[in-house]
């Protein structure tokens, strides 16, 4: 029996071993019974998928269990990113979404993210309770059983779609014959949407148009064969942008590569930038819910670095104030720069679903993590690379200045740290070693700094004198340690990693 339990994002694993057709329909049950216990069944659900391998077959198996339960399905016509299938839960007041989605992992995964009715990530209780609830359907299902319940109709009406989806020359669902009355009952249960316009025309309303339009940038996007293909262009194109477009095509084998917009993984695209002196390469994930830029110099722009770009152009530009919130592993120049500014700063456990949580609660102006994640007030509280990259253009557009140039006047604001992050893989016995000593280590000095404070919100995070920090996670399915550190200098990074490296055995 395979040990189904929903992390930050859901639930992932790998095509035909773990991530079957009956463990979808496990999965989609237990989420069925749990808008049941929530008394949200009667609201619907989204149903959304990437462009990976039988991701329509999947939506389709889970949009029969949904329908077996008489709950309505609001089903994507084609494959759609993560942020618009969450945007589209606040757009048809649905009770959440389940979005079939691997992010960025590599072609062979597949997974299930279940978006909640405030559209997004879903915090511990509700996963959780999920993840119990999956465990009495897996002991239920019947792994030869496809596509039949008490409602026979939809398991016809669902593979006649499959079929005709896989004869489109779009590989999409069709629009359903209103007309014809063929597919019965769907007028009731079953809808097809398509989740990009209701999205894009929120962010106009979320982007300054008229500032792109008046500067009207040049940059080169990189959809990296994922399911926001189409987005930006459909965005910035009408405003009269120059846009050059690679990896514009689904591919569920993503070239051979990661679909992670990861400074290495984004060569082609910063040859690109440079040879075409476009003013910003702008890369999303496989699900378009990450951002990875190329400044015009080259430079990739990491997580990091953006976020305190979006930082300065928010306050500068939109004379936004309040609250920001940060993952405790995320850069503290946005700290500096937010006292700098008499901002509050709010740090959060690691995971976008506590970012959401402060957007929602604390209405935080802006919201980011060190891997990737940002969103802002106004939007939804889910990770958005796509409007993350408009965003950029918006900055880019308001200040007239390459990254550099901006960079340098935060520079002159405040003290700018480096940072930076390492994986370090163990044995599973040096793992315990490793966790039984960072359950009662108290370190008093690290590479000639001394200690001034110990927080273990989420890993153990140690606080030393002059600014610098660094933090120590365990990973929950591998083995291995991830170091985070940010010093003043290069210098003082490498001696702080072999400190904490000696101090620890790791």
């Amino acid at each position: 029996m395979p040990a189904i339990k929903f992390g930050t994002d859901g639930w992932r694993a790998v095509i035909a071993d773990e991530f079957t057709f009956s463990n979808v329909r496990a999965v989609t049950r237990a989420i069925a019974r749990y808008l049941e216990e929530q008394k949200r069944d009667r609201d619907g659900v989204v149903i959304g998928f990437d462009n990976r391998f039988l991701s329509e077959e999947f939506a389709a198996q889970a949009s029969a269990v949904l329908l077996e339960n008489s709950i309505k399905v609001y089903l994507c016509r084609r494959p759609s990113p993560t942020p618009a299938v969450a945007f589209a839960v606040k757009h048809y007041q649905s009770a959440g979404a389940i979005m079939f989605t691997a992010s960025h992992n590599p072609s062979r995964y597949q997974g299930i993210k279940f978006i909640p009715h405030y559209a997004g990530p879903a915090l511990p209780p509700e996963t959780d309770r999920i993840s119990e609830l999956v465990q009495i359907s897996l002991q239920e299902d019947d792994p030869g059983k496809d596509l039949t319940g008490k409602n026979s109709e939809y398991p016809h009406i669902l593979q006649k779609l499959l079929e005709e989806a896989s004869s489109s020359e779009k590989n999409a669902f069709p629009e359903p014959d209103k007309d014809t009355g063929e597919h019965g009952p769907e007028e009731e249960l079953l809808k097809m949407i398509d989740p990009e316009g209701p999205y894009l025309k929120h962010l106009e309303q979320v982007i300054d148009i008229n500032a792109i339009a008046a500067a009207l940038p040049f940059v080169v996007i990189d959809s990296m064969h994922g399911a926001s293909i189409g987005y930006l262009e459909a965005f910035l194109s009408p405003l009269g942008c120059r846009l050059e477009v690679i990896r514009g095509y689904r591919d569920p084998l993503f070239g051979g590569g990661l679909p992670d917009p990861s400074g290495h993984n984004l060569q082609k695209l910063r040859s690109i930038v440079l040879d075409l002196e476009a003013e910003a390469g702008l890369a999303l994930d496989g699900d378009g819910d990450r951002l990875g830029v190329i400044a015009p110099d080259g430079k990739f722009l990491s997580a990091n670095d953006i976020l305190l770009l979006l930082l300065e152009h928010l306050v500068q530009s939109r004379q936004w104030h309040g609250v920001v919130a940060r993952t405790v592993a995320t850069t503290h120049n946005l700290d500096r720069l937010a006292r700098h500014y008499g901002l509050r700063l709010v740090e959060t456990p690691v995971g976008f679903k506590y970012i959401g949580q402060a957007i929602r609660e604390q209405d935080a102006f802006l919201g980011g993590e060190e891997s990737g994640g940002v969103s802002i007030r106004g939007h939804i509280p889910e990770k958005d690379g796509i409007m993350a990259a408009l965003l950029f253009v918006e900055m880019l557009a308001a200040a007239r200045a390459e990254p550099a140039e901006l960079f340098q006047a935060i520079g002159a604001k405040i003290d700018l740290f480096s940072f930076n992050r390492w994986d370090i893989h163990t044995s599973s016995s040096q793992k315990e070693e490793i966790l039984q000593k960072l359950r009662n280590w108290q370190p008093q000095e690290i590479a000639g700094l001394k200690v001034k404070e110990v927080n273990r919100t989420d890993g153990v995070k140690v606080l030393l004198e002059g600014g610098s920090w660094f933090l120590v996670r365990s990973s929950g399915t591998e083995d291995l340690f991830r170091l985070y550190i940010e010093a003043p200098d290069e210098t003082m990074l490498e001696e702080l990693r072999y400190g904490v490296r000696w101090d620890l055995g790791l």
